[in-house]
């Protein structure tokens, strides 16, 4: 498991866009996102960055979290 922080997590439409950029990544990954808080959890076997990069790409700047 890991934490992506994001910024721009401004609506319902937003968390399934990243959710959804995840899923195309794992089918099988747990995503929990905190919109408030603006961290990602992922429960997933794909590579961290692999995964930072596809939410990046949706235009929400993100990192992961140590």
């Amino acid at each position: 498991m890991f934490v992506l922080d994001v910024s721009g997590i401004g609506c319902g439409s937003c968390i399934s866009k990243i959710t959804k950029a995840i899923h195309a990544l794992d089918s099988e990954a747990r995503v929990l996102v905190d919109r408030a808080a603006g961290k990602v959890n992922v429960e997933s076997s794909e590579n961290p960055e692999r995964v930072r990069a596809a939410v990046e790409t949706l235009g929400f700047p993100s990192k992961i979290s140590a």
